[in-house]
């Protein structure tokens, strides 16, 4: 298996160990945007080929797979990348940081003749294996309550990977929650998380630009069971103490488990089947010998000494049975959704005030019944090299959305009919643009908010590296000002500036003087799919003057 690694002078270049202990694997291909390091990174992986365009690796390489080892935001647009191509996917955790991408990824999975798999290597340590096979055993009876803790100081991490300081630590709730859920979801098996809250702790600690993480110091978040169980994440990257990144707790209707909470202390279960006394734990390891599973049993010390307690060993030969078709993947599209959701979901509900909120099940993205697919626009070529200057017609400013205005932006998308965005809504929306990417216009007579859109990083199914525009709005009563032109051109001049080559719009077949807008500053209509050319011609003619 012809194996590229990007991400290969960072995280990925962890790899090394478990596919040495892997005859079937071979290191083709590394790329790195650090360009400075990838010669030692292929020497490490004992690549042949280095590449610092991930496209190009991906389009040259003749690879059979790509590990995905780079930071939290290139996760789902890389996956979809290499999907489209028909190659085999091993994503670093979490599979994506916003519920659309994860969307545009379960889709991309779907489609691909490749297999998807996240790498999340908790799962495959020791004693989360031996716990999982007692209660594959049934020896916990019937699992309803688990917690699972991720505790580890990183304040010094994020300044030498800033990425973190933005995805970990620069958005409340869990933003990473696989290593604490992915245990808990073996254990419960069948089992997904249907609605969770979150609430935190409070700000405690600062960057060393004086500013307050945005995560708070420790977050809490319950997550309702689909079976009616429970379970607890902590989620803590900032509290100055010792790491404990492995805590879990198990509870079943005949058995209990802890883990160890210091390097000293014994992992401990106890089992009904094993001792009647509800007092005496048993230390863990004792039960080694019998319950072992035999994927430890039978691993080389190379196998046992990879990194994360020998979990990047079992994660590749996990990938590895997954492409040759012995198994399934454990942790395919939809269990890394499982894994994934929680958390993101988690972010909406600590910014309600711990809110419960529901968790999509990305099995429905795949059967729910779907409306006539809207139209799509592509930026054209000219506009791309020329973008259209931004005209603001007088008694108006154009201008970002500040925080604190998302009761009057659901106002002003109410009054242009789009029912339902809430002011938590608007707020989810902010945390998705690019920066700098939420224009509204202000009525200076009134200060009331009077148009908007939104440029966002959009991967969808064809456009691993896509940017969108999105969300475009006016209000009626200020209709005929070119209000609509002025912020459409300001997002169209901010995707140029940020260097997009790939922008595109939704926007449905009825809108037509959002259409006449949007022909008249460039974009181009997109006829893929089926009907799309005949939609186009009904609403080319509808333009046409009479």
């Amino acid at each position: 298996m012809r194996l590229g690694i990007v991400g290969a002078c960072g995280r990925g270049s962890a790899f090394r160990a478990a596919c040495d202990a892997l005859d079937e694997i071979e290191v083709a291909a590394v790329c790195d945007t650090y360009e400075t390091g990838l010669a030692d990174a292929a020497d490490r992986l004992g690549a042949k080929l280095k590449f610092t365009s991930y496209e190009r690796m991906l389009d040259e390489a003749n690879l059979d797979a790509v590990i995905i080892g780079t930071p939290m935001p290139l996760h789902v647009p890389q996956s979809i990348a290499a999907l489209e191509r028909g190659l085999n996917v091993l994503s670093e955790v979490p599979a994506g940081v916003h519920v659309e991408e994860c969307r545009a990824l379960t889709l991309a999975a779907e489609r691909s003749t490749g297999i998807y798999m996240m790498a999340e290597n908790y799962l495959y340590t020791r004693p989360i294996a031996l716990v999982n096979e007692l209660v594959r055993r049934g020896l916990f009876g019937k699992t309803y309550y688990a917690e699972g803790e991720y505790l580890h100081e990183l304040k010094e991490l994020n300044e030498k990977t800033p990425w973190r300081r933005k995805w970990q630590t620069g958005i409340n709730g869990n933003t990473y929650p696989t290593h604490s859920l992915g245990p808990i979801l073996q254990w419960m098996p069948g089992d997904r998380v249907v609605e969770v809250c979150c609430l935190g702790a409070g700000q405690h600690h600062r960057d060393p630009r004086g500013d307050f993480y945005e995560n708070e110091a420790t977050t809490v978040t319950l997550c309702k069971m689909r079976s009616g169980g429970l379970a607890k994440l902590r989620l803590d990257m900032l509290s100055d103490r010792p790491h404990a990144m492995n805590n879990h707790v198990l509870q079943g209707t005949d058995g209990a488990y802890e883990s160890s909470r210091a390097p000293e202390e014994p992992h401990r279960v106890w089992l009904r089947a094993l001792s009647e006394d509800p007092c005496r734990w048993t230390p863990l390891d004792e039960l080694e010998e019998e319950y072992l599973p035999h994927s430890w049993r039978n691993a080389s010390a190379q196998a046992r000494a990879a990194g994360h307690g020998g979990g990047d060993y079992f994660v590749m030969a996990d990938f590895v049975q997954a492409i040759t078709g012995v198994k399934s993947p454990t942790v395919g599209i939809h269990e890394a959704m499982d894994m994934t959701l929680p958390g993101l979901i988690s972010q909406d509900s600590i910014e309600q005030g711990g809110r419960p909120l529901p968790v999509p099940d990305s099995r429905d993205w795949l059967t729910e019944e779907r409306k006539p697919p809207q139209l799509v626009m592509t930026m054209g070529k000219a506009a791309l090299e020329s973008p259209p200057q931004v005209s603001i017609p007088a008694g108006y400013i154009l201008r970002r959305l500040q925080f604190g205005e998302e009761e009057a932006y659901a106002v002003l998308m109410s009054a242009a009919g789009f029912e339902g965005v809430t002011k938590h809504e608007a707020e989810a929306r902010m945390r998705r643009v690019i920066p700098g990417g939420f224009f509204v216009v202000e009525h200076e007579a009134t200060g009331r908010l009077v148009a908007t859109a939104m440029a966002g990083h959009a991967p969808t199914i064809g456009r691993a590296n896509a940017g969108v525009l999105d969300w475009v709005a006016a209000h009626p009563e200020h209709s005929g000002r070119g209000l609509g032109r002025t912020v459409v051109s300001a997002v169209m001049r901010l995707m140029v500036e940020r260097g997009y080559t790939d922008v595109y719009l939704l926007t449905d077949d009825f809108r037509l003087p959002a259409l006449a807008v949007y022909l008249a500053l460039g974009w181009e209509p997109s006829f893929e799919g089926e009907g799309m050319r005949e939609r186009w011609d009904a609403v080319r003619k509808e333009l046409r003057p009479t």
